[in-house]
């Protein structure tokens, strides 16, 4: 089969509605990248404490599994900053707040404060199901990695799903799946974290990973959500003064290699950590020295902005501004700023839900035209 016959088949495929990428729950993001697309190879940056194991988890782990529970999908996560136990607690908030309503966080679960109320115990227990069904589809490795490691593991479990073999020609590997409507992805969260191994610099490590994940992308069509961290450059005084504290390409931190071999690249923004008093016109910061507890002093820690800052399928440089519930790890695209009748309502969860519900038109953040709800589907 020539190269294009090879196109020509994606096509056919297409036609077939077996390119339709998998949702992530952030229509903007997903109507410019397809959504959770196979042999694809994205890096999301910012700050320590943005919320980028977040993201993830809530884009690419609870919503893909969550809304497709009848598709093959494996998901291979490297987890270099937090326990499983600890990640599979979060995507059980998760489950909880979207199944029964009920708002329990991470500290609240593990009883840290006081212990664990009968009714959210109740409901703890009813999401023990859900997690038990997706236990085959998640493969969480909290180890530390290295550039052999995550190519031992990534080929035991790619063989395990299909066969390698040599093209007739003998000049490429060709990657067979049992299933050749198996989903498979992978998370490195983050890639700084990896362990060089003896005589290497952690940046060849990172360099080494970052490689193979696109030797991994071309052959097997696996896909892979890279986490780095990013540098402090963007906090700097004329930056601040300057008013360009949004995120570039130029603030990643430990290597630029991962950002050359992504087709994808977001920054998740995060204006409080820079004390910005608004972003897009939303009011992050409002001063009072003297605040009343009814009184609005800014959005603050629930704003984020989603930059997609490479993206090799379409258009970049595009923001999407988005709110984020910190007590569960729970993201939501935000209607344009100057369509808010009140702010306040999204400092709550379920206040920003019900606002959405009382209008059901929204406001691209893109163009500023009013909308009804996106029906781009996945």
């Amino acid at each position: 089969m020539t190269n294009v016959d090879l196109l020509y088949e994606l096509i056919e495929r297409g036609r077939e509605g077996k390119n339709i990428g998998l949702n992530t729950g952030i229509k903007k993001i997903d109507k410019f990248t397809g959504g959770i697309q196979r042999g694809n190879y994205t890096l999301i940056f910012g700050l320590s404490g943005s919320g980028k194991s977040a993201w993830v988890l809530y884009n690419n782990i609870y919503r893909p599994l969550k809304d497709n529970p009848d598709k093959d999908i494996k998901i291979i996560y490297f987890s270099l900053e937090m326990s499983s136990d600890t990640l599979l607690a979060k995507l059980l908030s998760l489950y909880i707040y979207e199944e029964f309503g009920h708002i329990i966080s991470y500290q609240k679960l593990m009883s840290w404060s006081e212990v664990l109320d009968d009714e959210s115990y109740e409901y703890a227990m009813k999401g023990k199901t859900w997690l038990d069904s997706i236990s085959s589809k998640l493969l969480i490795y909290d180890e530390s990695l290295t550039s052999k490691s995550f190519y031992r593991i990534m080929m035991e479990n790619l063989e395990e799903w299909g066969t390698f073999s040599k093209s007739p020609d003998g000049r490429r590997r060709i990657y067979t799946k049992n299933n050749e409507e198996q989903w498979v992805w992978v998370v490195i969260d983050h890639i700084g974290l990896c362990s060089p191994s003896p005589g290497s610099t952690k940046k060849e490590a990172i360099d080494d990973i970052s490689h193979m994940s696109v030797s991994f992308r071309e052959t097997c069509k696996v896909s892979f959500y890279v986490l780095m961290q990013q540098n402090r450059a963007a906090s700097n005084m004329d930056r601040r003064k300057a008013e360009l504290t949004e995120l570039s390409d130029e603030d990643i931190k430990d290597s630029g290699d991962p950002y050359n071999d992504c087709l994808v690249c977001i920054g998740i923004y995060h204006p409080l950590k820079y004390k910005i008093k608004t972003h897009k016109g939303f009011p992050i910061i409002i001063e009072n020295d003297n605040p009343a507890p009814e009184d609005f002093i800014g959005l603050r820690d629930t704003y984020r902005a989603a930059q997609l800052i490479k993206n090799r399928f379409g258009q970049s440089d595009k923001v999407v501004p988005v709110s984020f519930f910190g007590e569960i790890g729970y993201w939501k695209e935000l209607p344009k700023a100057s369509e808010i009748k009140d702010f306040r309502k999204y400092l709550s969860l379920n206040t920003a839900l019900q606002e959405e519900e009382e209008d059901d038109s929204t406001v691209d953040n893109l163009t500023g035209e009013i909308q009804k709800p996106l029906t781009f589907s996945f």
